[in-house]
C-alpha cells in the first residue's frame, strides 16, 4: 500500500509539472452484448486506478459524474454497467451519488424534473443502482459557483454548486464526436458537463440575448428574473437595455414561449479553450481528487445529447482510465483515431483542446499506456 501512496505521488507530481508521461491503463472489449462483462471490465479498470484514489474515505461524498443521454438516443452509458464499480464505491462511503447538470439547449434535461425523468427511463433510478441522483445546478440550471483561476479567457468560472460541494469524483465519459468541438470525452464532460447554465452560455457565445417581439407575450417573467435590470415592459412586449445585460441567459431559462434566445456564436478554438479552461476550474474545485474513465464503444459522429440513434464511426476498443484528464482524452483520440473525428467535422482541430489544457497545466498529453 506504501508503494501504491508512493507511485500516486509520482503520478500527482507528473501532471502538475508534465515532463512524464501520465499513466493510462486500458481494458480492451470487443462484445458490448453482455452486461456483466462490462461491468466486471469497469471494475477490473478501476481496481488499477484505485490505489491512487486515497482520497475516498468512508465520509467523502463521492459523485459519479456521467450523461444520462437525451431522450431517443442510443448510445449513453447504461445503467447496468456500472453496478461492479458502484458496489466497489459503496465499501468506500455511503454517500455516494450520480451527478449531473441540467442541459444549456430546450429539451428535457433542461430542467431537473424532466432531467430525472430522462434519467430514470435510461435505468438511472435508486431502485435500479441502488444510489440517488443528484442535478448540481438547481431545478432551472441556475445554481452555481464562481471558481477563480488564471486563463486566457475567464478569470473565473461558473460551476455548478453541487459539483463544488462534492468532495472528490470519478468522472465517467462516453467518448464522441461533437459539432462544436470535433471530440467529446473526459474535458468535456469536466468543463461543459459541470457547469451552471450561465457557465454554459458563457463557454458558447459571447453575445447578447436577442428578443423576438412576435413572440412575446408581455408576461414579465424576464424581466422580473434579470439579475441586471436589463429587462423592461414597453407597449406589453419586453426589451433589452443591451448596456446592462450581462449574458447571464436567465431570461432565455423562464421565457415560455421562446421569444428571448442566444446565438451560440463561438468559432470551434475559442469554444474549446473556454471548455477547458471550465475543466480547470471543476479540477481545482476538487482538489484534483478526480478519476476519469472513458469509454470507447459505440464511438459517433455527434455527442449523446442528440435525441437519435447514430451510426458509430469507429470499432469498439474498451474502456480506459487515468487520474490526467488530458492524457486519458489524447489516448483516446488516438486509439480511435483522429482523422475519425476530422472527417466527421473537416473545419475543426479537437486537437486544440489538449494542446490549451496544457497551456494552462491542466494535464499532459504524455502518456504511458498500459494494457491489463
Amino acid at each position: 500500500m506504501q508503494d501504491k501512496a508512493r507511485e500516486y505521488s509520482s503520478i500527482k507530481h507528473r501532471i502538475q509539472t508534465q515532463t512524464t508521461p501520465s499513466k493510462v491503463y486500458i481494458k480492451k472489449l470487443e462484445d458490448w452484448s453482455d452486461s456483466q462483462k462490462i461491468s466486471d471490465t469497469l471494475l477490473s479498470a478501476w481496481q488499477h486506478v484505485e490505489p491512487f484514489a486515497d482520497f475516498i474515505d468512508n465520509k467523502s461524498f463521492a459523485a459519479i459524474k456521467l450523461t444520462f443521454g437525451e431522450e431517443g438516443a442510443n448510445g449513453y452509458i447504461r445503467a447496468p454497467w456500472l453496478a461492479g464499480l458502484i458496489s466497489s464505491l459503496r465499501q468506500k462511503t455511503e454517500n455516494l451519488f450520480i451527478v449531473e447538470t441540467n442541459t444549456l439547449y430546450r429539451e428535457k434535461r433542461s430542467n431537473t424534473v424532466g432531467h430525472l425523468n430522462v434519467a430514470h427511463s435510461h435505468g438511472y433510478s435508486l431502485e435500479k443502482t441502488g444510489i440517488p441522483v443528484i442535478i448540481a445546478d438547481g431545478l432551472h440550471g441556475r445554481d452555481g459557483q464562481n471558481i477563480p483561476i488564471k486563463g486566457d479567457h475567464f478569470e473565473n468560472v461558473k460551476i455548478a454548486r453541487g459539483i463544488c460541494e462534492s468532495d472528490c469524483m470519478i468522472c465517467i465519459s462516453h467518448a464522441t464526436g461533437h459539432m462544436q468541438s470535433g471530440f467529446g470525452g473526459a474535458l468535456k464532460n469536466l468543463g461543459m458537463g459541470c457547469a451552471s447554465r450561465q457557465g454554459k452560455l458563457l463557454q458558447h457565445s459571447g453575445t447578447l440575448p436577442e428578443i423576438t417581439v412576435e413572440k412575446c407575450t408581455g408576461c414579465g417573467a424576464c424581466m422580473a428574473i434579470c439579475p441586471a435590470n436589463a429587462i423592461g415592459i414597453k407597449k406589453k412586449k419586453a426589451i433589452l437595455v443591451k448596456e446592462r445585460c450581462i449574458g447571464c441567459g436567465e431570461c432565455t431559462v423562464v421565457c415560455r414561449t421562446g421569444a428571448i434566445d442566444i446565438k451560440y456564436d463561438e468559432n470551434a478554438v475559442k469554444f474549446q479553450e473556454k471548455m477547458v479552461e471550465y475543466a480547470l476550474g471543476v479540477k481545482k474545485a476538487l482538489n484534483s481528487r478526480i478519476v476519469y474513465v472513458n469509454f470507447l464503444e459505440h464511438v459517433t459522429k455527434n455527442c449523446d445529447c442528440m435525441s437519435k440513434d447514430e451510426t458509430p464511426i469507429a470499432p469498439d476498443i474498451g474502456i480506459i482510465c487515468s487520474m490526467d484528464p488530458v492524457a486519458i482524452d489524447k489516448a483516446s483520440m488516438d486509439l480511435i483515431g483522429l482523422d475519425k473525428f476530422k472527417e466527421s467535422f473537416p473545419d475543426i482541430d479537437p486537437f486544440v483542446q489538449i494542446r490549451h489544457s496544457e497551456k494552462i497545466k491542466l494535464g499532459s498529453s504524455q502518456y504511458e499506456l498500459v494494457e491489463f
